[in-house]
């Protein structure tokens, strides 16, 4: 037997029940923004915005691979991806930071954080400050992602709420692919939340080996968020994944997207 946190992500601004916390967006990778959420966290998508990139092209992020857009289809992006260098747009967000800070909500969580991936961004914006910082590319790339980090983690803790950040599932090179240094990021952040998405769980192990590469690297609380909507993996699978990880983190966050999906699911999980 063992007891771990779980919480829950849902569409819905609004606690759910039997869950230790819950978590709703205020502002997605689709880039509506809704009003906070009262007594949750709420989580904002910052260089994920599909909508600013169809209003302001020139800020989607480059490389010789092509913009970061679902368009883009060799590359797989689930959305679009600002550059993490348009000044415009991160004081946008930090306004939204801001505001959403001042709510009546128990933390801030911010999703999409980094850069696309390794070649990301080779804009001339990028390119400048890149040169002008005189570090060496994957420097330069954890730098710009922690300083954003650091400014937004200021503004949500001087407002006394919770601070926490995603990172990508991937421990041992995050830095180098998006930008996200462990070391300099837990610094600025309560906890961390890593999503693993898979639509079966079939198999575990993997899920293992992300999870001890992840608590090997941080101190700090860290949280799996797996997938749980419908159609989606089947009870006793989401389970196994559960039992699997659950020596090496501590909390679960179960992505339902549906509050009574959430409530059934939550109730099965009696070991936890």
């Amino acid at each position: 037997m063992f007891k771990i946190k779980i919480g829950v992500l849902t569409d819905k601004p609004q606690p759910v029940e039997g869950f230790d916390f819950t978590s709703n967006y205020v502002k997605s990778c689709t880039g509506k923004v809704n009003e906070p959420a009262s007594n949750i966290l709420n989580i904002i998508s910052c260089f994920g915005d599909n909508r600013t990139a169809r209003k302001r092209p020139e800020w989607i992020a480059q490389s010789k691979d092509g913009p970061a857009t679902r368009a883009n289809k060799g590359q797989g992006f689930l959305w679009d991806q600002i550059c993490p260098n348009v000044k415009e747009y991160k004081t946008t967000l930090l306004n939204l930071i801001h505001k959403t800070s001042k709510a009546q909500i128990t933390g801030i969580h911010l999703s999409c954080i980094g850069f696309p991936g390794p070649k990301y961004c080779t804009c001339e914006r990028c390119k400048n400050l890149h040169k002008e910082t005189q570090m060496d590319w994957i420097q330069y790339k954890s730098k710009t992602v922690t300083d954003f980090v650091s400014k937004a983690s200021k503004i949500v803790k001087e407002n006394k709420k919770t601070f926490s950040v995603n990172l990508l599932p991937d421990p041992y090179f995050g830095k180098e692919r998006y930008g996200e240094d462990l070391p300099s990021l837990e610094k600025h952040v309560d906890f961390f939340i890593v999503p693993i998405y898979d639509l079966a769980y079939q198999t575990t192990y993997w899920l293992k080996t992300l999870a001890y590469g992840f608590r090997k690297q941080t101190k700090k609380p860290l949280y799996i968020e797996l997938y749980a909507a419908n159609p989606g993996p089947k009870q006793k699978n989401l389970q196994a994944a559960i039992v699997k990880i659950s020596k090496y983190v501590d909390g679960i966050i179960l992505a339902t997207h549906d509050s009574e999906i959430a409530k059934q699911i939550r109730k099965n999980l009696t070991f936890c």
